[in-house]
């Protein structure tokens, strides 16, 4: 049977921040954008647009990055396969998911390195999954489908099956014909370089 939002309708989030940033030079899950890490930042985002749970996944220097997340409102879990690229933690974060979701449910999915992304907007995008009957809600920008996006629980082992560094993406363009959208620009500032720390910082 389909799997789609009602009464019941629930959902999670999963936060990716796994990664090493080695393009960057320095942990970008905690580059302080006024005055917080982008790790706790994505994290408190989730909750404020009414995702529950909200799961963090993390990999390198794992305990430093739980030290910016010294809070009770995240579960946290950490992949010690995060070096295989960002299937495995997307996998990780949505077993762990999986294992509290409800029928009917469905989950947003989200990387911590676009600090133009507010609390607001990941509110609407929840409010156009919930009110159409899609598999998938998608931010739009740069002339492509991304994170943040929203999935329900029925492409769950679509998403298991990603492997190597890929992530929602390749699920996102299976079904682009089926997915419904919202404009999202600010979404296409993404921090990967050190020039993009620079325009970070700058508030630019």
């Amino acid at each position: 049977m389909t799997e789609h939002p009602g009464d019941d309708w629930r959902c999670g989030a999963v936060v990716l921040a796994a990664g090493a940033s080695s393009r960057l030079g320095q942990p970008k899950q905690l580059v302080r954008w006024n005055g917080e890490a982008l790790v706790a930042r994505a994290a408190r985002l989730a909750r404020e647009a009414g995702c529950s749970p909200v799961i963090v996944v993390l990999g390198y220097e794992a305990e430093r990055m739980q030290a910016a997340l010294a809070t009770g409102d995240v579960q946290l879990v950490v992949n010690a396969d995060w070096a295989s690229g960002m299937a495995s933690s997307l996998r990780a974060g949505l077993a762990a998911w999986s294992e509290q979701a409800v029928p009917g449910s469905s989950v947003l999915l989200l990387v911590c390195d676009q600090p133009r992304i507010e609390a607001d907007r990941l509110r609407e995008l929840l409010a156009v999954h919930s009110s159409q009957d899609r598999k998938i809600t998608a931010a739009a920008y740069g002339g492509r489908l991304g994170v943040p996006a929203v999935f329900r629980r029925d492409l769950l082992d679509e998403l298991m099956a990603v492997r190597g560094d890929r992530g929602a993406r390749a699920v996102i363009e299976c079904h682009r014909s089926e997915a419904a959208t919202l404009a999202m620009p600010e979404a296409e500032f993404d921090i990967d370089s050190p020039g993009d720390l620079r325009v970070c910082l700058s508030g630019s």
